[in-house]
């Protein structure tokens, strides 16, 4: 018989009872689901706004509007391909469903012209936000003629540009204008239709191009006599580094964006020439897409680097 003096510690046994509750396996996988849940949503929030970052400036729309461009293109090439057809066909018969999908290219039709539908849509939409394109050319021309370069090779290599690019926005926009029915077609058939226009438009984007490979030789030269002059002085000054930590640093970053140009206009010069013939030089159809996301993959990849520093 307990003596009722001493009650037996009811409070306690119950406190070691939630204590043993708490640190149950059933517990414990809770939390650790709604921590998994809440770092899953803090990492999506964080590409979110990395990405409003990107597409709250016209470049990085540009950018990832051809992303996905380019990106559909490959995918549909590749819903298309005899290999991927292939691979489909093999998994459908170990998944014995054979006798319901009697034709396999019936499946992946629908694949492909979804991706092609995406692509489609988003060259659109770039051609609709060019449509504004020859304003910033305006610009870009206005203060090349009031702050001319101080290179003269570079200032008439700057006008060339600022012409070439001018030539290609203004007919694009006429062929695509006149494609829509906004503008009447008979002006654009009797000049050679709307293909001439949008070839001639092409060249014009690959004389932009063309020029752009003097710059960067130009650049170059111009570097290099600026680096030789800064060594001499501070063999001068008997400095002990040839250049400051902070002029260092300026000068690897124009360095790489200087690789980084010479990267892209490599890139596009062969695909541009392509689009600037009647018969092309050979490229596959199915690999402009891949050219294309390479070009601009450099660009994509700092835009985005950007936005963490934000």
């Amino acid at each position: 018989m307990s003596d009722p003096e001493h009650p037996p510690d009811i409070s306690k046994e119950a406190a070691d009872h939630v204590q043993h509750v708490g640190k149950s396996p059933i517990t414990a996988g809770k939390l650790a689901t709604q921590q998994q849940m809440m770092a899953a949503l803090t990492a999506t929030d964080i590409t979110i706004r990395r990405l409003d970052l990107i597409l709250s400036t016209a470049a990085g729309q540009e950018r990832i509007l051809a992303t996905v461009n380019y990106v559909a293109s490959i995918l549909q090439h590749v819903c298309a391909s005899t290999p991927w057809k292939a691979f489909q066909t093999r998994l459908l018969l170990l998944a014995r469903i054979k006798a319901r999908s009697a034709s396999p290219t019936s499946k992946t039709a629908p694949s492909g012209s979804k991706w092609a539908a995406l692509s489609s849509l988003a060259s659109e939409t770039r051609y609709n936000i060019r449509l504004f394109g020859l304003l910033p050319l305006w610009i870009w021309g206005s203060d090349t003629l009031k702050n001319p370069p101080t290179d003269p090779i570079i200032h008439a290599l700057t006008i060339l540009q600022v012409v070439s690019n001018v030539i290609y926005q203004l007919l694009e926009n006429v062929a695509y204008l006149a494609s829509k029915n906004v503008l009447p077609k008979r002006f654009v058939d009797k000049y050679g239709g709307i293909d001439k226009w949008y070839i001639w438009s092409t060249r014009g984007w690959f004389g932009h191009i063309f020029f752009e490979f003097f710059v960067l030789w130009r650049q170059h030269i111009l570097r290099k006599r600026r680096l030789a002059a800064q060594r001499e002085a501070a063999d001068t000054l008997e400095t002990k580094e040839d250049i400051k930590a902070a002029e260092k640093e300026a000068l690897r970053l124009e360095i790489r964006s200087w690789r980084k140009s010479l990267v892209n206009n490599t890139i596009w010069a062969p695909l541009c020439l392509h689009w600037c013939l009647e018969k092309g030089i050979g490229i596959p159809e199915s690999l402009t897409g891949l050219i294309s996301f390479m070009a601009g993959a450099w660009s994509l990849h700092d835009q985005w680097a950007d936005t963490a520093k934000m």
